[in-house]
């Protein structure tokens, strides 16, 4: 069901953006921006996940990226954004059906959206308990222009055209060279953690 936006009478409306955020730059920034913007959104978590099922290790500690979050989201000046710690506090590895279901469980006057990229979209079957995923949440899926994203029957879900060239691997090699991709107080931050 591509752009399906409607909710409930009463209900609010927030996403949840998981990734390891190793470290968070303006293009995390733009792209949450552009949710809360085009699907009226009430809010946006930020949601550092301990570990991925599908990525290795990060190099900055949880509440280093939690740091770093928190200063983005300050020095932004986004007051519709917050950072959760929930999945630091589990053990890894993070599991989005249970951050899902736990936030609808504890939440459930909120329509939950799920932000991902194209490519995590393309393998979510793959995903643990992927039924459950689809029952809990509207995607929002994020592509480049021109890309089509796979239709997917029985799934709520939002196409969202987006670019940005800001790289977390690129800024933890040179967080000097990658200033610009930073806001000031992350920049400090970075320099610290990965050096240069």
């Amino acid at each position: 069901m591509a752009d399906s936006t409607q909710t409930g009478p009463g209900e609010s409306r927030i996403a949840i953006f998981g990734g390891s955020f190793d470290p968070v730059h303006r293009g995390h920034l733009a792209m949450a921006a552009v949710v809360h913007e085009r699907l009226v959104l009430d809010g946006v978590i930020f949601m550092p996940c301990a570990a991925s099922p599908f990525k290795s290790g990060t190099v900055a500690s949880g509440p280093e990226r939690l740091g770093m979050l928190e200063a983005a989201i300050r020095e932004t000046g986004s007051e519709w954004a917050t950072v959760s710690d929930f999945e630091l506090h589990r053990p890894a590895p993070s599991y989005s059906w249970e951050t899902a279901a736990h936030f609808s469980s504890t939440q459930p006057g909120v329509a939950w959206h799920w932000i991902l990229g194209t490519d995590q979209w393309e393998q979510i079957d793959r995903w643990a308990e992927p039924e459950k995923l689809r029952t809990l949440l509207h995607f929002v899926v994020f592509t480049r222009a021109g890309a089509v994203v796979r239709d997917r029957p029985g799934w709520r879900y939002t196409p969202v055209e987006f670019a940005h060239p800001a790289s977390s691997t690129a800024i933890r090699r040179d967080p000097g060279a990658c200033r610009d991709w930073l806001t000031p107080g992350v920049a400090k931050l970075a320099r610290e953690i990965y050096g240069q």
